[in-house]
């Protein structure tokens, strides 16, 4: 994910934000806490790409994982380049997120 993100940065010249899920939740966390949602979610709809490891962390956190992935579906409707990385296989991911919204994993690959 890291080289992906490097290697998209570099030659594409993609604005990309790349972290572990448990970040990006602790800065939504945040910016709730400040009344500074709307000004966050400014911030991520004006990159070009959002790089996210370790989503299977929200294995245990389907309410989490639903906000999470709204932001991601409000990111790709943009025209926004979601990537994902999970230590879990797709399988195990889609008992907690496609049932809910069927189309988030139709485009990808999963390896």
């Amino acid at each position: 994910m890291q080289a992906a993100a490097r290697y998209f940065s570099a030659q594409k010249g993609l604005d990309i934000l790349h972290c572990c899920v448990l970040d990006l939740i602790q800065e939504m966390v945040e910016a709730i806490k400040e009344a500074a949602y709307t000004a966050f979610r400014a911030s991520l709809m004006r990159r070009d790409a959002l790089f996210i490891d370790n989503i299977w962390l929200l294995h245990r956190r389907p309410q989490t994982a639903c906000e999470v992935f709204s932001l991601f579906e409000s990111f790709a409707g943009k025209g926004g380049l979601v990537m994902i990385a999970s230590d879990l296989p797709l399988s195990q991911l889609s008992k907690w997120s496609m049932d809910a919204h069927p189309t988030r994993f139709i485009k990808g690959v999963s390896f």
